[in-house]
């Protein structure tokens, strides 16, 4: 088990530490106290205190000076793992960073954007969009001259598309999407239709966010400005826009048109799929014809149902049959690529509430390109707040520098002479050409060829990005005092975890010998009262009441027998006998047993024969044996209990160490000054 009481903390930081984000250190924060001349700030101390005083909603001077105590002691645990070098242990420094990875993550995006990013992915949600698109691709890293000849070439598709040319026609001359034209048929697949640019119906999180943004900004019927995509450039008419469709389910019957279908063939199905409607509209059972006739016999096994869709499963001209239909409610058949469907809605679920679906909503923005969005919009703020300098005559130099070699992972660097020249600063930080060279050197790789002005450009960019969120990243404990202390709890609180178990709770454990000298200190405090030893016998099953007091006279005899054990009467019982047998010799408190409690004196007797609901007759009996002046418990009776209690007295006996190993100095006028203050 690792640290429960910690690992819990980081599912409610998130987004909330941004919340209370301080960009300034409290000049007005002194030291409290040391510990082994380590100083405690009063920050420190305020912030565990406050943390656990939530019983109270007022700081009294009373339980500030008891706490006072008990973070002295957890202080000085803290203090004992460092000196034993437990903050040096990989295992523990891995397990810090993580947390600290985790903590921090809220703190490296802009957090103002990451909010209106979840606000808008909602509001898109609640719409479904068809459209078409024409796409000229144009690689991401191409180079400026090439960029602008694609623009231009969309440019004027987009004049034609907006003076009225059919924006399929538009598709199929020049989309670079292979989809839009058709496929003619080949040995390896049969002929596929082309969608002319259509795309169908999709939401938001479908399509990449430059092109969803593009699409949900263009009214029904227009046709978007240019769109940039890693994809290329896109022009998007919107042909449809809906109240969400959420999630369906329906079941349909199927009717299929072989890729080889004559056009009689084709009417030859859909006769036969309008005349199983004319059957369903009379009322015929809609299960039984899917079983039946439906040709998509993964669905027929199960009454034509289908899985749960949404918007951009399924071909368009099936899922816009789907949008009005009512629960039971079947639509006329209708024709897809491929073949006739007839559909039976049986239930639907619309988009959720903005509350039901926000966990869900974070979790899509952060693995979306969306985060990058707030990442970089908070590098650009950082890039201002630190005065970001570029020297462009510096970088340039890079330009004849690199050659082409860097794009199969062989460039080297130039010698340290030539690349002496600052490239950027920020804040108090100087980045030389030599720096970026080492970066490039560093980060080369095997990749097709591009403009080498494109390239060192990005790299340069990407170089500057990882410098500012690592400077950022350095600094974070001290520019947000409140992200310090909640580390300062983290380092503190698994040192404390890993030092308990050592010098504690592991040794309580192990530490056999111990414990039993410190139970045999003790013992007179765990005390059995005044106890009965007995033999109690239960049997059921008896035919009669004469043989159940027969029987009980024979057992009283073997009982008293001083070589008769309770399992050798138990097998005597059972010779040739289908009774229920239950006898055991133990010790018992008065109240543990009512027929044990009537018995005062060793050699005491009491039975009770009584009749079951079948007839027969169960017997009790009981043998007082002896009466037990009080006594300790047995170690192994109380372990639990005495290995707490050894736990404590090591636990005490340490601090007395500890109290005497590090000195502790506390500042009193400080502390009168906070306990007034709060």
């Amino acid at each position: 088990m690792r640290r429960k009481t910690f690992g819990f903390i980081a599912v409610f930081v998130g987004l909330s530490l941004i919340i209370c984000k301080t960009h300034a250190q409290n000049s007005s924060d002194p030291v409290l106290m040391t510990i082994d001349g380590q100083p405690v700030r009063v920050s420190e101390f305020l912030n565990i205190y406050s943390k656990n005083n939530v019983q109270s909603e007022v700081a009294d001077k009373k339980s500030m000076e008891e706490y006072l105590e008990l973070f002295i002691n957890f202080k000085l645990k803290v203090r004992d793992a460092e000196v034993n070098g437990l903050d040096t242990v990989k295992v523990l420094k891995d397990e810090l960073a993580g947390y600290r990875k985790q903590l921090s993550a809220s703190y490296f995006i802009d957090s103002v954007v990451f909010r209106k990013l979840v606000n808008e992915a909602y509001e898109r949600m609640q719409w479904d969009l068809r459209a078409s698109h024409i796409l000229l691709r144009c690689d991401k890293d191409a180079s400026p001259s090439d960029t602008l000849a694609t623009w231009k070439r969309m440019d004027e598709i987009l004049r034609k598309a907006c003076s009225g040319e059919p924006f399929e026609r538009l598709a199929i001359q020049y989309s670079e999407d292979p989809s839009a034209r058709d496929r003619e048929a080949t040995s390896q697949h049969p002929f596929i239709k082309g969608n002319r640019g259509d795309l169908g119906f999709f939401t938001v999180f479908n399509m990449v966010y430059p092109f969803e943004t593009g699409a949900y900004r263009t009214q029904p019927g227009k046709i978007s400005d240019i769109v940039r995509t890693d994809f290329g450039y896109h022009i998007i008419n919107v042909t449809d826009k809906r109240s969400a469709l959420g999630k369906a389910q329906v079941a349909h019957i199927f009717f299929q048109i072989p890729p080889k279908a004559s056009h009689s063939d084709s009417l030859r199905i859909q006769a036969r799929a309008d005349s199983v409607y004319q059957l369903l509209a009379n009322g015929a059972d809609f299960s039984k014809l899917a079983k039946t006739l439906s040709d998509d016999k993964g669905s027929a096994m199960h009454d034509g149902v289908l899985p749960w869709f949404t918007c951009n499963r399924l071909v368009p001209e099936f899922v816009e049959v789907v949008y009005p239909l009512k629960n039971g409610e079947i639509a006329k058949p209708v024709l897809t690529s491929y073949g006739w469907h007839i559909i039976k809605m049986i239930d639907r679920k619309p988009v959720a509430s903005f509350d039901e679906v926000y966990n869900d909503l974070i979790q899509r923005i952060e693995k979306d390109m969306r985060y990058n969005l707030c990442k970089q919009s908070l590098i650009n703020k950082l890039k201002t707040e630190y005065q970001l300098s570029h020297y462009p005559k510096a970088l340039s130099d890079f330009y004849n520098l690199v050659d082409d070699s860097i794009f199969v992972g062989k460039w080297q660097m130039p010698p340290a002479k030539k690349l002496k020249k600052q490239l950027f600063r920020f804040d108090d930080k100087k980045y030389s050409q030599a720096d970026f060279a080492q970066y490039l050197y560093k980060n080369q790789k095997k990749q097709p060829a591009k403009d080498k002005i494109t390239y060192v450009n990005n790299m340069y960019k990407a170089y500057v990005d990882q410098e500012i969120l690592a400077y950022e990243d350095a600094i974070l404990e001290t520019k947000y005092p409140e992200f310090g202390l909640l580390m300062k709890e983290y380092h503190d609180g698994i040192l404390l975890f890993e030092i308990t178990q050592k010098k504690v709770w592991d040794k309580a454990i192990r530490d056999t010998t111990g414990l039993q000298q410190y139970y045999e200190k003790i013992k007179q405090n765990y005390m059995w009262p005044q106890r009965k030893e007995a033999t109690v016998v239960m049997i059921k099953n008896i035919a009669d009441a004469q043989t159940a007091k027969q029987l009980a006279k024979q057992i009283t005899e073997w009982i008293n027998l001083a070589d008769m054990t309770t399992e050798t009467i138990k097998d005597k019982i059972l010779q040739d006998s289908m009774l229920l047998v239950d006898i055991n010799r133990e010790k018992f408190l008065d109240g543990d047993n009512p027929m044990v409690d009537r018995l005062h004196k060793p050699g005491e007797m009491t039975q009770d024969v009584s009749p079951d609901e079948s007839g027969k007759f169960n017997l009790n009996l009981v043998i007082l044996h002896r009466i037990l002046d009080p006594e300790p418990k047995d170690l192994a009776d109380i372990r639990g209990h005495i290995t707490a209690e050894y736990q404590n007295y090591l636990e005490n006996e340490w601090l007395k160490e500890l109290r005497s190993k590090y000195p502790v100095e506390v500042d009193h006028k400080i502390f009168e000054t906070i306990c007034a203050r709060n």
